[in-house]
């Protein structure tokens, strides 16, 4: 590879990655997509409860309707519980409460699984519990994940896309 053209690639890889983390917040609403490469993700329905079963929230339980939609045609996706996160207005992170979310799976049974293997052209999904203080004013929900190709075409916006949940 010539020395030009192994400037233009890396030129064009800085402008790729700087573009990426300079880009804006995405919000959306509940039953629209996250986009990530191949995969969609989406909050189908929310509830907010003060207890699940035997358990008690220190806040308010958000129970979340999680869908994981792979449009791959050939590749299974995998991912687990803690795929995604509510982030407040000062920038907390409130993670998935993995008791609460089995307590509900023993309540009203939706499949509970640690971990999950949705096969290529496939949609799952499962109920994520989240403990949020009261007080929180503008909760979002957003997700974790790698780089992938895809997401370097559009700029990696699924890190920047978040769910409003008020």
């Amino acid at each position: 590879m010539s020395k030009l053209k192994l400037r233009l690639l890396v030129t064009a890889l800085c402008s790729v990655i700087f573009s990426s983390c300079s880009a804006k917040e995405k919000v959306i609403g509940i039953g629209e997509n996250i986009h990530h490469d191949d995969f969609e993700y989406s909050v189908q329905h929310l509830e907010r409860v003060k207890e699940i079963g035997s358990l008690r929230a220190r806040g308010t339980f958000f129970v979340a309707a999680f869908q994981v939609e792979n449009r791959a045609k050939r590749v299974d996706h995998q991912w687990s519980n803690n795929i995604s996160y509510i982030i407040d207005e000062k920038g907390i992170e409130y993670g998935n409460e993995p008791e609460a979310q089995k307590e509900l799976n023993r309540i009203k049974p939706f499949g509970y699984k640690p971990q999950y293997v949705t096969p290529a052209g496939a949609a799952e999904m499962t109920m994520l519990v989240f403990d949020v203080p009261d007080g929180v004013k503008e909760p979002f929900l957003k997700v974790r994940g790698f780089l992938l190709m895809g997401d370097v075409f559009d700029l990696n916006q699924y890190r920047r896309t978040r769910v409003k949940l008020f």
